[in-house]
Formats: structure tokens, sequence, C-alpha cells
């Protein structure tokens, strides 16, 4: 042991779960898979902010069949807060090697120390890529912290796409949720621009509308975007250094997406602090908007994310 007053821990489904916790918030971290954040509890509520996918977390070591890189990503996605590196969106060959959907730190193991009662340091090393990462999460009071250091361990530079996948559902994500960001620009791909929020993007629609976007928030006045609901009284905002992250990304799905993997079902925001885009893999993006993003050898990248939770103002 560290001598650290040590976060609690269970286990559910044959993974470790560390349980982070403040006297507002409850925290619920994976390091085995990916150093998720599957839960982000506001207690004065109980309300859980994050989304939760159909299956959830799959039993450890279940077996696996064969397909895309995205059926294999999906197939582990219990929902909650991911790091998307170093790839975004669609597969990408790269360095002799593909790079699958979204990355590989997401499907990833980490190892975790305690750093505190509310903070863990998880570690791994890539192998698709020459990369270590070192992601530190903690709770303090209202807000949950990741911050994340990658080091090309490599001797060759290589470029990367880099984001965060926070995720959230009902009951925070309803039809009277609305949308905040300090952005100026909403791309639905590089050649269609609009001022923020575009059509609509501030407004969530109800379950079952048939609605399904993905959009790139651009202009950015500083790092902020947050998801209010008056009606149930709690807002999310997400805050990020965006000398790194410049953009973000905008998923919704409301039954606008049918067979795999949602079949029309899903009922999810995400707001994506990133890089990066569109979500073409780092050789779509090298060819359209390049705003993919080149480490050298030795260098090391921080970003950090924080996301706290309070009462609307009303």
């Amino acid at each position: 042991m560290n001598g650290v007053s040590e976060p609690s821990v269970s286990t559910y489904r044959g993974w470790e779960i560390v349980h982070l916790t403040s006297n507002e918030l409850g925290v619920d971290v994976v390091p085995g898979k990916g150093g998720d954040v599957t839960s982000v509890r506001w207690r004065p509520l109980d309300v859980d902010v994050m989304w939760r996918t159909r299956w959830g977390l799959r039993p450890r070591g279940e077996h696996v069949t064969a397909g895309s890189s995205e059926a294999l990503l999906m197939q582990a996605y219990p929902g909650g807060w991911q790091t998307v590196f170093p790839n975004a969106g669609a597969p990408s060959q790269e360095h002799g090697v593909e790079w699958g959907m979204h990355g590989e730190a997401w499907l990833a193991s980490y190892d975790w120390t305690a750093t505190g009662p509310a903070a863990v340091e998880l570690r791994t090393d890539l192998v698709r890529s020459p990369f270590s990462i070192v992601k530190r999460i903690e709770v303090d009071g209202p807000a949950v912290t990741v911050t994340e250091t990658v080091r090309n361990d490599g001797a060759e530079p290589v470029e990367v796409m880099w984001s965060h996948h926070p995720a959230f559902g009902a009951p925070l994500v309803g039809p009277s949720t609305r949308v905040e960001t300090a952005a100026q620009t909403v791309w639905l791909d590089p050649t269609t621009p609009a001022p923020w929020p575009g059509d609509g993007f501030d407004r969530v629609p109800a379950p079952g509308s048939e609605v399904s976007r993905l959009a790139f928030l651009d202009g950015f006045t500083q790092g902020r975007a947050g998801i209010v609901n008056d009606e149930l009284g709690l807002r999310a905002d997400l805050t990020w250094d965006t000398a790194l992250m410049p953009h973000a990304w905008y998923w919704l799905e409301a039954g606008g997406r049918a067979g795999f993997p949602w079949y029309s079902g899903a009922y999810v925001l995400a707001l994506e602090p990133a890089t990066s885009w569109p979500d073409t893999g780092v050789s779509g993006v090298r060819s359209t908007t390049g705003t993919q993003v080149a480490v050298a050898p030795g260098e090391e990248r921080t970003a950090t994310v924080t996301l706290t939770l309070g009462p609307t103002a009303g």
C-alpha cells in the first residue's frame, strides 16, 4: 500500500470497480476497462447523469465474437465516460497497423493506485501505438476531473486524434434539456458550417423522435459546454483547456439510428472535447481539416477535463 487512505472497491461481473466519493458526488471507475468512468451520481438528488448502454458492462473474460472494430468496441462499451486515443471515429491504417474505431485507449486495461480517498492514478502502455498513458481521476466536491498525460515512447513522430467521450442520459437528458456551449460554429461536415446553435442543437428532442445527430463544434471562446435540465433542477458543466482540444463533438441519439448498434432505441447526448475533427479517423482528418496532432519522440502532452454538477439557477 502507498500509505494513502484508499477509496472503496467492489466487484461487478468480474471487474474491479473503484468508488470515489464526496458529499456531492459518487463516481465509479473501471480500471480494467479503459479506466472508464461509468457512473457520476449527484448525491443530493440520487441521480446518475451518465448514460448506460442496454447491455452495460459485459462480464469480464466473456467470449468475444469476431467483427469490425466498431462491433468489438460496442460490445465492450458500457456507456459513461471514455478516453478516445490515438484515433477517433473511423478506423485508420497507421504505421503498418489498423487503429480501430475510437482507438486503443478505450479498450486498454490500466494498473491503478490510490492517491487519496477520492483520487486514483491509472497507467497503461498501448500496443498498436508507442504511447504510455497516465490517467488521474479525482473527485472534489461537486466536480470530477480527469487529467491524462500521454507520452510517445517510440523513436519516431506519431500523429494522433484525442478526445474525451462523456455520454449523458436520462433523467438529465430529456425534452426539457437545453445545451449551452461557448462554441461559435457548428459543422455538420467540413464544408457545412452554421452559427451555434445551428438547427436547434441547443434543444434535446424527446425519446423516439427519430433524430440522430453528429456535429462538430468550433470557435470556442473558452472550453465550456453544459447540459441543463431546469425541470430536474440539475446541470452538468464540462470545462477544458482549448489549447490542446479546441473542438468538441456533439452526438445525440433519440431513436434516429436504425439497426446496429442502437436499433432505434438509444437516447443519449455526448459533448466531447477534442483535438480533431471530423469522425473519419486520423487518415481522413489528415486529408480534410488537418487537425490531427503530431507528438514527437519522448514528448508528453496533457489534457484535463472537468465535469461539475450542480443545481440550476431556478
